[in-house]
């Protein structure tokens, strides 16, 4: 197994876990050795140029302002609620943007072209991951190749749009199962802590049965074997959004090339 490889499980158990990664990594806010800060030495001079509009050296110090903010700390702002349910060290983007992957003609030309069976059979093939990259860059240049002149920049890039749209759809329902998939890793990891806690209260009890003793860990070995089996599936599945994107950005560059 690759460094990144456990790199990347360990922050997505540290995702999945929550508020007990400062039960895994208590020591992470400290110094490691323990040391205090050192001392900034006397007539220690920062290097480099002095800053714009820096005082002369000796220079009095300017005149406090007459008045002071009403709150000093009214630029603070509660920050939005975001979901904690994305499990995946990807960062979450909503959709593809067209100007992010696009380098051809305005899209504003593929407003007037009407959509014919051939494109969105074309659009239908490309789209489909049981094609690979090459294969679907291939097609559409050869589509692209086979347009009349007259219209070919407009009719590649509603090709274009059409595509992108059809990947950014497929892309937002993946989106959306893997964060489905996440909200239950994260359920799965409270009830696995509260399982925890009660197998360890029962095993302290004098009364306690054996036979709930062994149920309990039982339970807790199966919970913790389905949590870490879909723990490693999500560093795969997390990858779908990516290999969309790569898609995207290839398709894309094949119709402007071909033009």
């Amino acid at each position: 197994m690759t460094a990144y490889r456990k790199f990347t499980r360990i922050r997505i158990a540290c995702l999945f876990l929550g508020g007990s990664v400062a039960l895994l990594w208590p020591t992470m806010a400290t110094a490691q050795n323990g040391a205090a800060p050192r001392d900034i030495p006397e007539g220690f001079v920062l290097p480099g140029p002095p800053p714009v509009n820096a005082p002369e050296a000796g220079a009095s110090r300017p005149a406090a302002p007459s008045e002071a903010p009403a709150d000093p700390m009214a630029f603070a702002r509660t920050p939005e609620k975001a979901t904690t349910d994305w499990p995946c060290v990807q960062r979450r983007v909503e959709t593809i943007s067209p100007a992010q992957i696009w380098n051809g003609p305005d899209l504003s030309r593929a407003e007037d072209v009407e959509r014919t069976e051939a494109m969105r059979a074309l659009v239908d093939r490309v789209v489909a991951r049981r094609h690979s990259l090459d294969e679907a860059e291939t097609m559409v240049r050869a589509s692209v190749h086979e347009l009349p002149p007259a219209e070919r920049q407009a009719t590649a890039t509603a090709l274009f749009i059409d595509i992108l749209d059809r990947l950014n759809a497929e892309r937002g329902e993946v989106m959306a199962g893997i964060e489905r998939y996440g909200a239950k890793q994260k359920a799965l990891a409270q009830r696995l802590r509260e399982e925890s806690a009660e197998f360890a209260r029962l095993r302290q009890r004098p009364d306690a049965s054996p036979t709930k003793i062994e149920e309990a860990r039982q339970a807790l070995v199966w919970d913790t074997r389905i949590f870490d089996e879909r723990r490693q599936s999500l560093t795969y599945v997390c990858e779908v959004p990516v290999l969309i994107e790569q898609r995207a950005f290839g398709l894309g560059r094949a119709i402007a090339s071909a033009l």
